[in-house]
């Protein structure tokens, strides 16, 4: 009894709160991705956006652009962190609904959980079973193919979190050990993956001979670390602002 009442206990946030924290958390990790985009990711893209100039000059086909290259990255950049708190909105309902259920003894540990899940199945899944591509190598005959198959795979990936997700309570319920839960959350995840993978459709926007597999690959890297960047940072600043919250209540 004594032990119990001396224990530190974290009383659930106000939902308004929650969601000015992870507003803020939003904020904050769309200014890092969008810095990524600018500094990483720009200088990947630059060499695909150099061959598609190179195939209209050479196909005498020349298109005034509306706004400059600067003006582009800085939209993208503005556009990035509105996204972002955007979608910090929304992990802050999921969160919300789900805190109780989320292993960990802190809201650190509770968001830094639900934003791997959510890198993993929204970011590491596509990038694997769909992955990007950069200007030069894209066909826009083929972006519906694309987008239901982009569809599909975030289905698979949300479908296979639930899951596990149950399957992982229910052996918590239980009474089994947690190694044993882990490895089998661990098994099964691979388990499906893998099955989601071989039965994927491959991307139907095939790579021009004439695109080097470097710049593929390197425009693919950098769009992975971007997201790599807003889930990592989006988690780790939630996750303080939250749990300061909560001990503060």
């Amino acid at each position: 009894m004594v032990s119990d009442l001396a224990a530190p206990r974290q009383t659930a946030p106000r939902f308004a709160s929650l969601l000015g924290r992870f507003a803020i958390a939003g904020l904050v990790a769309g200014a890092a991705s969008g810095l990524w985009s600018m500094v990483v990711t720009e200088r990947a893209i630059a060499p695909a956006l150099a061959l598609e100039e190179a195939r209209s000059a050479g196909s005498h086909e020349h298109s005034a652009e509306l706004f400059g290259r600067g003006t582009q990255l800085l939209g993208g950049f503005l556009g990035t962190v509105i996204a972002a708190v955007v979608f910090s909105v929304v992990v802050a309902a999921v969160y919300a609904g789900l805190r109780h259920r989320l292993p960990g003894r802190s809201d650190v540990s509770r968001v830094a959980v639900l934003t791997a899940i959510g890198f993993a199945v929204f970011a590491l899944l596509p990038a694997i079973t769909i992955p990007a591509n950069p200007p030069a190598v894209g066909d826009p005959d083929t972006i519906d193919a694309r987008t239901a198959i982009y569809i599909a795979v975030l289905g698979a990936g949300v479908v296979t979190a639930l899951l596990v997700g149950a399957l992982v309570g229910t052996l918590q319920a239980r009474g089994v050990h947690p190694s044993a839960v882990a490895a089998v959350g661990v098994l099964v995840t691979l388990a499906l993956v893998v099955a989601m993978v071989l039965l994927v459709p491959d991307s139907p926007d095939a790579i021009a001979a004439d695109v080097p597999a470097a710049v593929v690959w390197d425009f693919r890297l950098a769009s992975l670390g971007q997201l790599a960047v807003l889930w990592t940072t989006l988690g780790l600043t939630a996750g303080y602002l939250v749990d300061r919250l909560a001990r503060r209540a």
